[in-house]
């Protein structure tokens, strides 16, 4: 088995609660998007999803609210106040109803997830921590991403999360560019015993990856475009 191969954890999509943390501009709320929805899909059981975003970002999950009430699934949200937002109502009792999943957005900063830290413990098995990696989006080099990880993850207060790497460009990006950011990102995780969950890549890019990727890979399709407007 090689370095890399030791680096990627079985990945299940079907744990009870998924959280996705990073850095704005990662690309997870897209990714937590297409799993709320995908698993909504599948009709196994309820699946509640948490726009938990304490910042302001660029892209926000609750543009795509339509979308994930329209897959089956129950979208939370908290109101606005004077452009500060608001944790969403029952957090904490959803992460403990054995009956149903959930998928939380965190927001991109070490504030997002301390709000989180507040609804959970250092105990909890049935939660997991996916920490979404950009290697093209801005201070994105290993020093940021390091301490970027290290301060958000800890103020989660979850178990140690692994990474999820989406080297995208935007709707432009080709299989070219997400074949070098994926090896840039390896190299950082082989560097610092980090374990790797999978590859994330526009769908129409899903056949081409699978051909060469040596991890689990998850398609996207996307919800956010710029300026706020859902994609069509």
């Amino acid at each position: 088995m090689s370095g890399r191969e030791r680096l990627c954890r079985p990945w299940k999509a079907s744990g009870k609660n998924i959280v996705f943390l990073g850095p704005s501009g990662s690309g997870k709320s897209e990714i937590a998007l297409n799993l709320a929805i995908r698993a909504a899909g599948e009709g196994k059981r309820p699946v509640h999803f948490f726009d938990m975003d304490q910042t302001k970002p660029l892209f926000r999950s609750r543009w795509a609210r339509d979308a994930v009430e329209r897959s089956g699934a129950v979208f939370h949200s908290g109101f606005e106040f004077l452009d500060s937002p608001v944790l969403p109502d029952g957090v904490a009792e959803c992460l403990r109803n054995e009956t149903i999943r959930c998928i939380l957005d965190m927001g991109g900063s070490t504030a997002g997830a301390r709000s989180l830290g507040q609804c959970v413990s250092g105990e909890d098995r049935n939660t997991r921590a996916l920490y979404v990696v950009n290697v093209y989006r801005p201070f994105s080099d290993e020093e940021n991403f390091l301490g970027d990880f290290s301060s958000i993850t800890a103020a989660a207060r979850l178990p140690f999360p692994c990474i999820v790497s989406n080297p995208n460009l935007g709707e432009n990006t080709s299989i070219a560019d997400v074949k070098e950011g994926h090896a840039r990102l390896l190299e950082v995780l082989e560097r610092n015993g980090l374990p790797l969950a999978f590859l994330a890549v526009r769908a129409p890019l899903l056949e081409a990856a699978l051909e060469w990727a040596d991890c689990p890979v998850e398609a996207l399709d996307l919800r956010l475009g710029p300026g706020g407007e859902p994609l069509k």
